[in-house]
């Protein structure tokens, strides 16, 4: 390992702070390529029809609301990109010579240029998981586990991990409850609603509605 450490140590402060960032995210973006590869699933949900005319009206606000273009974005998948090709872009600005601040330049260019590749990535996935015959109304009654919290009362949409025709995917939701369902909070499926998101309840370990 000595050769390890002294790449390390000719790295410097800025080298050191970026290599810590490129080799976790590096190892990371692997492990999640290769579950996309065997179907783990993808960062967003497919589209879908459904629900009252009621409730679309009011789930349309909630679903198109303006942080669903961020959250498109800014998906776990993205920020891994944008800190491991980001890291790896500074190291090799600053072993071509160029200066520290130059090197942070580069590697933030690169990151940014990483995430919105990862976006664009993954929408397109999704659209070809749309056209593999994935019918979200085998969503419904279906316990899943809250992975960004879905405010209450559909002030806007949240995600959840649910298994869907053998898939492990990652849905936008909203729920009809009065308190916000938190991460890790269990839930069930209850209705589809317009567009991306479903209707979920708060659920306990049981599978009974948390009251």
């Amino acid at each position: 390992m000595e050769w390890f450490t002294y790449w390390w140590d000719s790295l410097g402060l800025v080298g050191q702070i970026m290599a810590t960032a490129a080799i976790p995210m590096s190892i990371v973006m692997l492990l999640q390529l290769i579950l996309m590869l065997v179907g783990a699933g993808f960062d967003s949900a497919s589209s879908a029809d459904g629900g009252g005319a009621d409730d679309a009206t009011s789930t349309d606000e909630a679903c198109s609301s303006g942080s669903n273009s961020i959250f498109k974005i800014f998906t776990v998948r993205g920020i891994v990109a944008f800190f491991a090709l980001g890291g790896w872009a500074g190291l090799a600005a600053l072993s071509a010579g160029l200066s520290a601040f130059w090197a942070i330049w580069i590697a933030l260019l690169a990151g940014v240029m990483a995430l919105l590749l990862a976006s664009f990535v993954i929408q397109l996935a999704l659209r070809m998981q749309q056209s593999g015959n994935i019918d979200m109304r085998n969503a419904i009654s279906q316990n899943g586990e809250v992975y960004i919290r879905v405010p209450a009362l559909r002030a806007a949409k949240g995600k959840v991990m649910v298994l869907l025709q053998e898939r492990l995917v990652e849905l936008d939701a909203v729920t009809d409850g009065e308190i916000d369902l938190l991460p890790k909070s269990k839930v069930e499926v209850i209705d589809i609603a317009e567009q991306d998101c479903l209707v979920v309840r708060q659920i306990n370990e049981n599978g009974e509605e948390k009251i």
